[in-house]
């Protein structure tokens, strides 16, 4: 009678089982861990593509919802300004209209016209995250000339239309011998030009006509920005500057009437000018907001069709983890007792 021993190569085939069996192990406790397919491109083969193409699309949802974030927050800063100069406007209205064009408060009106001015220059020149809100597309250069900067070329522009009417400046004692008609003829003509092309261009403003766009939603694109350009912010820029600096103080009450008059017109067609471009500016943030909710919804059928493709059944793979323990410790066991199978113990 004969005994088989077993040989390096009766046990070797158990030890590559065994090793397979820990490897699987490690992969199905792994995706027992993350509820993902440990090797997703191995599970998936020739549908990979589709799980690129999906995650991509996802991705780009996901990056345009974070990119809106930014575009809202500066709507929402150009719905603050908009708002503070129509409020401005209104009150400077409001302070024409009970003057009642009297000579008597010339002295107020032309310090409150210097003090909307400065403000009004101020806030088209905001910044958000180092860029010019009202600058256009070129964000990085202030939109606005400051008035009340040495060597204004504003400034400077208002003097020359000023002299070259009347032969004087804004500060002389012959300001007071002008006529309301003298005046009225100014106002609608040599002064009204500084505000339009391209004095406007060359003197005040160094925005773009053309506003920021930006695409909000993978079919929609919208534009995101106010270009300080815009009659109403012409229309406030010209209004207070002649409030302030056309020797408002020393006028005849012809002229004087002539301003006041003059400047309650124009604030009342800014102030109509502000109230559309807030609704526009609204009518943006609306639909930011409704594009952001569609590219959720969509980001989320999206996670749900990723998921249905890369995701483990958590009970499959909990079923298939205890069977490979249990085949493994049959090995193991095996294993032991070939191994026990010895010379020694037939001597």
């Amino acid at each position: 009678m004969s005994t088989a021993i077993p040989s390096q190569a009766t046990l070797a085939p158990l030890q590559q089982s065994v090793t397979r069996l820990r490897a699987e192990i490690t992969d199905r406790t792994k995706e027992l861990s993350t509820g993902r397919h440990s090797d997703v491109g191995l599970w998936l083969g020739s549908r990979s593509g589709l799980l690129v193409s999906l995650s991509t699309e996802r991705t780009t949802l996901q990056s345009m919802t974070a990119t809106n974030g930014i575009i809202a927050g500066r709507l929402d800063t150009t719905q603050s300004k908009l708002e503070s100069l129509q409020t401005s406007a209104q009150d400077m209205l409001n302070s024409l209209l009970a003057s009642n064009a009297s000579e008597a408060h010339a002295g107020t009106i032309r310090s409150a016209g210097e003090s909307h001015l400065a403000s009004l220059i101020s806030e088209l020149n905001s910044t958000l995250g180092g860029d010019f809100l009202f600058a256009g597309l070129d964000t990085g250069t202030e939109p606005i000339a400051d008035y009340y900067a040495a060597s204004s070329s504003s400034k400077q522009a208002v003097d020359a239309a000023f002299s070259g009417a009347f032969g004087f400046t804004q500060s002389s004692p012959s300001v007071s011998g002008i006529s309301g008609a003298s005046m009225q003829a100014f106002l609608d003509t040599q002064f009204s030009a500084l505000f339009q092309e391209p004095s406007w261009s060359i003197a005040w403003s160094s925005a773009s006509d053309q506003a920021r766009s930006d695409r909000i939603s993978p079919t929609s694109t919208q534009k995101t920005s106010v270009s300080a350009n815009e009659p109403a912010f012409r229309q406030l820029a010209q209004t207070y500057t002649m409030l302030a600096d056309l020797g408002t103080q020393t006028l005849g009450a012809d002229a004087y009437a002539a301003v006041v008059d003059t400047a309650g017109d124009l604030l009342r067609s800014a102030i109509e000018g502000l109230t559309d471009l807030r609704a526009e500016v609204g009518s943006v943030q609306s639909a930011i907001d409704d594009a952001n909710e569609q590219m959720s919804l969509q980001s989320d059928l999206l996670t749900t069709q990723i998921g249905d493709l890369e995701n483990v059944d958590i009970y499959e793979v909990t079923s298939r983890l205890a069977e490979l323990q249990t085949r493994l410790e049959a090995s193991y066991l095996l294993t032991a007792r070939l191994r026990d199978l010895s010379l020694v113990h037939y001597l």
